[in-house]
């Protein structure tokens, strides 16, 4: 079960924070059943711990870096849930290597495939990365940047953490499946994985959150949206992902201005209500059924819909309450 974030990033990307056409959740395919003997075909290093991390030559200490990202943000939900979660095993990879763990891939996007224990695969350098456009320091509002780049902090790692925060995303899938919440619709999904990174982000390292906010930030007005209705991402999913990924990473940006609404009224416990209220086995809603419910739980879900299918998402970010 490949799970990537890729157009979610996708505008400023061109942010595609999916940056492409992945989906969140498909079946499993023979490139993705493979990815476990690519890595020993390729005699990889690794770090040992709950998550392993093989990575290429040269890589070790960008390897130990994203183990303790990524593997932080399962330990905060093991905590926080008090649930164990199934292992996940990481690939840092050059792009050299990414075809024999990733298969057809498109270099540096990450994804996790649905084996036990699953694969997760990540870029060694987001230098080489071609499919994904960031953010240029001159299009940040100056608040932003100027919060962004306090303490010394360079405007490279501020990108560059904020394309790593593509992998909290895909992380944020495995999550959700498996505290057993059904999102119920591809959009609520999408949600989820990012709301599930962004509050790790908020409690464990600030700094970074505020680089995903700077990506979802820019770029919302800018990227092309023909289709702006709920339903048309739900029936348009994969053709949207496939022939328009402007217009699929714009949905994205959108469901992420509601991340950081919801999250700085509710916080991280706005998750413990969703599994509470949205258990796997519960019966299926629409996206209109879905959206009352939501509505219940969290007002403004109506409003940001109105504004969503009218093409003009404001942004939850003003220059003066970036941080």
């Amino acid at each position: 079960m490949k799970v990537s974030l890729s157009a979610a990033f996708a505008l400023p990307l061109a942010w595609a924070f999916s940056l492409h056409a992945a989906p969140t959740d498909t079946a499993t395919g023979p490139e993705e059943l493979n990815r476990m003997d690519g890595i020993k075909s390729l005699s990889l290093n690794s770090i040992p711990g709950v998550m392993p991390t093989f990575y290429s030559p040269h890589a070790e200490r960008r390897a130990r870096y994203l183990q303790s990202l990524f593997r932080g943000e399962i330990a905060y939900y093991t905590d926080l849930f008090h649930v164990p979660f199934a292992p996940i095993t990481m690939a840092v990879l050059n792009p050299q290597q990414w075809p024999t763990v990733a298969g057809e891939e498109p270099y540096g996007m990450p994804s996790v495939d649905g084996t036990s224990p699953a694969v997760f695969v990540m870029p060694v350098s987001w230098d080489d990365v071609t499919w994904m456009l960031v953010p240029k320091r001159e299009e940040v509002p100056p608040a932003m940047l100027r919060a962004a780049l306090a303490n010394g902090r360079k405007w490279d790692q501020v990108k560059f953490e904020g394309c790593d925060g593509i992998g909290t995303h895909e992380i944020g899938h495995s999550i959700i499946r498996q505290l057993g919440i059904d999102p119920q619709t591809k959009w609520f999904n999408e949600f989820l994985a990012s709301y599930v990174g962004y509050a790790y982000l908020k409690a464990k390292a600030s700094p970074q959150a505020l680089s995903n906010e700077i990506f979802w930030t820019v770029g919302l007005d800018n990227a092309p949206h023909p289709f702006t209705k709920l339903d048309d991402f739900e029936n348009k999913y994969d053709e949207l992902q496939q022939q328009n990924p402007g217009n699929y990473g714009w949905y994205q940006l959108a469901l992420d201005q509601r991340v950081i609404e919801i999250y700085s009224q509710r916080g991280v416990e706005y998750l413990r209500t969703v599994k509470a209220e949205f258990p796997s086995g519960a019966p299926t809603l629409d996206s209109a059924q879905l959206l009352d419910k939501l509505e219940r739980i969290s007002p403004g879900w109506k409003a940001w819909a109105i504004d969503l299918e009218a093409g003009h998402v404001k942004t939850a970010l003003s220059p003066r309450n970036a941080h």
